[in-house]
This record gives structure tokens, C-alpha cells and sequence, in this order.
């Protein structure tokens, strides 16, 4: 493998190659200098012919060899969105580098090359804009970097946090990772509940709500999560964006806002309909942010190493299937780790006027809530040894029990769901299989269902 710069002869594209060869020299990797020369539209102040151009190219290897670095070169003859996606360099380069300025005019019927360079390449692609020298700079050790990531739980995310890494290994970089949420959204996902007079808000007021501190606590968890430990020097500060409508608008502004250095994404690498169906962060950011970027595509599928879940989740109804499966979540839990014993409340119409000022799941009815959690108590078994596992409840009421469920496992972060059923129709108020389907379909953790 190696990083590739693809260049287009002029001014920005040559301090985008001095960045480049700093980068592959701190990555122990060849340098590719991948030159475009396209006869019909010559770069601004470039090569007006083949013959300078390739002149102009051996002259930039040289200039970079002379640092010790190992430069191989490429000129490429053709319109820069055809040759380079078509390259094999490009699409199996560890990092390919390219300047944003420099490739002629933008159509309205095509996206920039840099934005297509993104969609094809099998590795990260940086798009360097106007501060390609303080990048060198941090490269070669002189400064450090305030690198923004977004984060949310796609798979493209996951690829960029992993990338976030290896760039740390570089140099020291202050990491500013953020997550744009949508406060009514995750109200309802996670079904924290908020008392609220809904009579003396504002229609707009309704929908459009500041974060919760429960809610953003839960965020804050989550999205630390996302990011995991990162090596290297540097601090890490997680910032929560609420807004509504595009999320690159909203990473765009919290760039502007911190003033960052490094933009860092990741991409679908979406196209044709699913492009414009879906939309795109990354486009977004590309064609809009001040600031260099850098656009991660997914990683490669890997095996994983199994593990004993760290929290498992187990819905109580008080009959034999919940103790059966208290057992077997005991069982499958890790040792130090938890199990959460929650409690459905089925709401009754006397209870109406007690819960229609709040959003979310609600609290066990107040003269039900000290009964529930005595005999929540009263199911957890007796631990032996040192390495115990930790122990929560929770009762909450829920006209949906499926759906209570699910905003329960979002709001504890558990890795398991362990439901027993019972069997017979007049076991009503008991979880069946009705229940178990449901939370099969719905719940975006896994499900063990013990049948009765």
C-alpha cells in the first residue's frame, strides 16, 4: 500500500505533495505523485503541454526525494473525474490526498472531482483546502491538531473513529467528537420521562425542544462509547449538537464555531438514487466546510471476538417464565457485570389523568412503586464469591410493552435482552409470544426469548 497525492500541477496541488510526503514518511509508506494534465482545460499558471507537465512532475519527485523519501510518479493524460476514478493507485491507496482548488470549473450535472474521488476510493480520501502548510506543520511534529469527527451508530462512523486513531498515532491531536441529535427524537427512543404543561407552550415550542438533562446524560454515555479510548497525545471533548434537518449543516457550524483544523467522516459511498434518496453527510461537508476534510469509506467486515455480554436487560411480570430467565441472565452476564430487572406498568384508563402531562415512558404509579421494587428485590439471587454481578431496577409504565422495552435497553445501553414467556391466553397480563415477537422486530439489541 502506499499514499497517493494526486496533483494537478499547480501551486496548491505542489504544497498538497510536501504534506503528503510528510504523511507517508510518519506512515512508513512510498509516495505516489499521480499527475493530471488535461490538454482541453490546463490548471491555472500550470503546464501548457505534456512535455512541461511531465517535466514539472519530475521535478516535484525530486524535490520530495531529496527528504530521503522513496517517490514514485504517474502522469495521467484526460478530463481529472475520468482518469483518476479509473486508476487502480487511487483505489487501493492506504490515504490519497488531493487539493479542493485547481480542477476546473463545477457543473451542475457533476459533482466536484474531490467529491467523486470520495465515492470510489477504498481508503480515506483527504480534500485539502487553504491550510495544507499548518497540516505539514503538525506532521512533522511542530504543532498539534483540532481534528472534529462526527459520530453517530452507523458503521461509516465506526470507520471513522478506527481512522481517528491511527491519525493520533501521527501526531498529537485534540479531538472535538460530535454527535447532532434531535431532542424529540431521542426523547421518544431512550422515552425519558419529563413532566410538562403542554397547555403553556408554544405550538412551536412542542416539537422543538432543548436537550433534557437525562436525556443528554445518556448521549454523553452513548457517544463516548462510539469513541472508545484513543491513543496518542491529546484531549478529547464530547460535544452534543441538537438540531433538526441536515446533520452536515450542523457539524459545519460547530467547526466554524471551535475553529478547527481537520474536518474527519465517514461516507456510504452511496450513489446514483441512494445518494439522493438517503442524502449525504459527507457531500455536505465536503462542498461546504472552511476547513480541510477527511472522508472515510466503511471498513472491511471482520470477524469478532465473542464476549460475554457486560448488562443484560430482563422484563418482569412476576411469573415463573421471569425467574427462569433472571437464572439464565445470570448465567450468560460476564463476571462484574449487571442485570437490569425492569417492570412493565400496563396503564389503565383510571390512570389517564394522572400521566397527561408528560412525555416519554413514566414512573410505576407512586402507590405502586415501593410494591414493585420490594418484590423486584425480592428476585435477585443470593451471590456467592467475590466476583458478583451488579444488580438495578427499574419500573415504568407503558401502554406499548414492547416498545417500553426497547426505550429501556436504549436508555441502560444493554448488550442483551433476556425475555421468558408463558404460555395460555388467560396469562394476559403476562409477556407472551405476541410480546416476544414484537421485541424481536423492533429491538435494535439481541433478544434470548425462553419459551414456556
Amino acid at each position: 500500500m502506499s499514499v497517493v497525492c494526486a496533483t494537478n500541477l499547480s501551486e496548491p496541488s505542489a504544497r498538497v505533495a510536501t504534506l503528503a510526503a510528510a504523511l507517508a514518511a510518519r506512515l512508513g509508506e512510498p509516495l505516489w505523485l499521480l499527475g493530471v494534465f488535461d490538454s482541453e482545460h490546463p490548471a491555472p499558471n500550470g503546464p501548457s503541454s505534456v512535455v512541461e507537465a511531465r517535466r514539472f512532475l519530475e521535478a516535484e519527485a525530486a524535490r520530495l526525494r531529496s527528504q530521503g523519501l522513496p517517490v514514485e510518479l504517474s502522469l495521467l493524460e484526460g478530463a481529472p473525474g475520468a482518469v483518476l476514478l479509473e486508476d487502480a493507485l487511487i483505489r487501493e491507496a492506504r490515504l490519497v490526498l488531493l487539493s479542493a482548488e485547481g480542477w476546473g470549473q463545477v457543473s451542475w450535472r457533476r459533482a466536484p472531482v474531490h467529491e467523486r474521488l470520495a465515492q470510489c476510493a477504498r481508503g480515506p480520501v483527504l480534500v485539502v483546502r487553504r491550510n495544507a502548510e499548518s497540516l505539514t506543520e503538525w506532521a512533522l511534529g511542530r504543532r498539534r491538531l483540532l481534528v472534529q469527527v462526527g459520530v453517530d451508530d452507523s458503521p461509516t462512523s465506526a470507520a471513522a473513529v478506527a481512522w481517528l486513531r491511527e491519525l493520533r498515532r501521527i501526531g498529537p491531536c485534540d479531538v472535538v467528537a460530535v454527535s447532532v441529535c434531535s431532542p424529540v427524537e431521542e426523547r421518544e427512543r431512550l422515552g425519558i420521562h419529563t413532566p410538562v404543561h403542554v397547555e403553556l407552550l408554544d405550538p412551536m415550542v412542542r416539537r422543538i425542544e432543548v436537550l433534557d438533562p437525562q436525556v443528554e446524560r445518556v448521549l454523553l454515555r452513548e457517544l463516548g462509547e462510539r469513541v472508545g479510548e484513543l491513543p496518542g497525545e491529546g484531549t478529547l471533548e464530547l460535544h452534543l449538537e441538537p438540531g433538526f434537518g441536515r446533520p452536515a449543516d450542523h457539524l459545519l457550524h460547530v467547526a466554524h464555531a471551535r475553529g478547527v483544523d481537520l474536518l474527519l467522516v465517514g461516507t456510504h459511498q452511496r450513489g446514483g438514487l441512494a445518494r439522493l434518496w438517503h442524502g449525504s453527510v459527507s457531500a455536505g461537508v465536503l462542498r461546504h466546510a472552511e476547513q480541510s476534510v477527511v472522508c472515510v469509506p466503511p471498513l472491511q467486515p471482520t470477524a469478532s471476538r465473542t464476549v460475554p455480554p457486560r448488562t443484560v436487560l430482563v422484563p418482569v411480570d412476576f411469573s415463573e417464565a421471569s425467574a427462569r430467565a433472571i437464572s439464565e441472565a445470570r448465567s450468560l452476564v460476564r463476571p462484574g457485570g449487571r442485570v437490569h430487572l425492569l417492570h412493565v406498568h400496563r396503564r389503565r384508563v383510571s390512570e389517564r389523568a394522572w400521566t397527561q402531562d408528560v412525555y416519554g415512558v413514566l414512573p410505576e404509579p407512586p402507590r405502586e412503586q415501593s410494591m414493585v421494587m420490594q418484590r423486584l428485590q425480592s428476585l435477585v439471587p443470593h451471590e456467592d464469591g467475590t466476583q458478583g454481578v451488579h444488580w438495578t431496577m427499574e419500573g415504568v409504565t407503558g401502554d406499548d410493552v414492547a416498545r417500553a422495552i426497547c426505550q429501556a435497553t436504549e436508555r441502560e445501553g444493554v448488550d442483551l435482552v433476556c425475555l421468558g414467556t408463558s404460555a395460555g391466553k388467560r396469562h394476559s397480563e403476562y409477556f407472551n409470544d405476541s410480546v416476544a415477537r414484537a421485541l424481536v422486530a423492533r429491538c435494535r439489541r439481541p433478544v434470548v426469548v425462553l419459551h414456556a
